[in-house]
Order: C-alpha cells, then sequence, then structure tokens
C-alpha cells in the first residue's frame, strides 16, 4: 500500500515537471483570460447571480452580467 503511494506521487511529480516544461511555451502565445475582483464584505449570497442582489436590497447588474 505504502510502495503504491509513494509510485503514485512520484508519477504525479513527474507529470507536474513535464507540464511545467511544455506549458510556458504554449502560454507565451496567448495572453491571459482572467478577471479578479476585489470586494470587502461581499457574502456569497450578496450577488444577484447567485440569489441576492435586488432580493437583499443592493443590486449588482454589472457583476450578473460577468456571470452570464
Amino acid at each position: 500500500m505504502k510502495r503504491n503511494f509513494i509510485t503514485a506521487v512520484l508519477w504525479l511529480l513527474a507529470a507536474a515537471a513535464l507540464l511545467d516544461a511544455i506549458g510556458p511555451a504554449q502560454a507565451a502565445d496567448k495572453k491571459p483570460n482572467v478577471v479578479f475582483i476585489l470586494a470587502d464584505n461581499v457574502g456569497y449570497g450578496d450577488l444577484g447571480a447567485y440569489g441576492g442582489g435586488e432580493l437583499r436590497g443592493a443590486p449588482t447588474p454589472r457583476i450578473d452580467e460577468l456571470a452570464r
């Protein structure tokens, strides 16, 4: 059992190293598609896309549009 675990971990490390070696060459060709939103004092259910928004008294139309 212990030997199987060690073998699996070694395979995962080898795969990660291989992907790391291949990834940067391909990633340089494309721009990242990332949106980072930092908000203070906003819970999961406060956004309209997740059941909040107008129901909680604070509509979030722009964030709802991003969610769509």
